[in-house]
């Protein structure tokens, strides 16, 4: 089946619990396929007809459900990012209503009134979240593996494993590269040489998590602070080198989640003397 949103999740769910193999497909994967068979028309029918045949060419791996606890981890991330938007929003508006040249004050004292119950909603969803991990004893020590990376948050670390479902479906670097969107694309035709960037197809909440993270990890991460001062003489600009760093934070990350370390640094590298041929002998 299509992966819609939340919308699938309660049909994959009671065929998996009537013991049926199901895969779930992302909709950029099922909409190539249906370009590569050519179909333009769009209808349920046609859909279902596409979708078995792509199950019946295609070798799909099979889906199971993410752990109860860790579905609550997302959902409560996804509420987090929704009132910090909404938060905005109303900060925005009431900072407009403040500058008007006619003010209302019983206007500004809803704003007011609105701001602080996005406030103290936040507050109640972050303590939902650590009280959550906090009931998972393993979970709990999984993200304190993450946590001892420096620049990673608590708040970082629960969205990135909240969002991954624990990296339970990802199995290699590249997928999970891929899968938050940071996969390089290059587009070159003949003497044609395009742009290089990456393709921000995937998963948005992981990149905007990851944005304040990477740009503390350059000031306080030996490792990562090399790897972007060493772009930056290649004219790269700095929210790409910045991408570059997320995506060595997230990799990082998941090695550490299914690995069960610690956050060890790199030992600086001692750069070798190399005598040229003229002066041994």
């Amino acid at each position: 089946m299509e992966a819609t949103g939340v919308y699938h999740e309660a049909l994959a769910m009671y065929l998996h619990q009537k013991r049926y193999t199901i895969s779930v497909m992302q909709s950029g994967r099922v909409k190539r396929y249906a370009q590569s068979l050519d179909q333009r028309s769009k209808t349920d029918a046609l859909d279902s007809r596409m979708l078995a045949m792509l199950g019946y060419e295609r070798k799909l791996t099979s889906w199971s459900p993410p752990n109860k606890t860790l579905r609550q981890l997302k959902a409560l991330s996804r509420e987090r990012s929704f009132l910090l938007k909404e938060k905005n929003v109303e900060k925005n508006r009431l900072h407009a209503v403040e500058t008007a040249a006619y003010s209302n004050k019983k206007e500004i004292k809803r704003y007011a009134r609105r701001l602080k119950l996005l406030e103290e909603q936040l507050e109640e969803v972050e303590q939902e979240r650590r009280e959550l991990v906090a009931s998972n004893k393993r979970l709990a020590q999984k993200m304190h593996y993450l946590e001892s990376i420096p620049g990673v948050s608590f708040l970082s670390a629960a969205t990135v494993v909240g969002e991954t479902c624990g990296f339970n479906e990802i199995t290699s670097a590249k997928q999970l590269t891929c899968y938050a969107g940071y996969d390089v694309v290059l587009k070159e035709s003949g003497n044609f040489r395009g742009s290089t960037k990456i393709s921000k197809k995937g998963n948005k909440h992981i990149r905007s998590i990851l944005h304040m993270p990477s740009m503390t990890a350059v000031r306080v991460n030996p490792t990562l602070k090399v790897f972007y001062q060493r772009l930056k003489p290649k004219k790269v600009k700095s929210i790409v080198a910045l991408g570059a760093v997320q995506r060595k934070l997230l990799l990082l990350m998941y090695s550490l989640y299914k690995k069960d370390e610690f956050y060890t640094p790199q030992p600086k590298q001692k750069t070798a003397r190399t005598l040229s041929p003229c002066c041994t002998g």
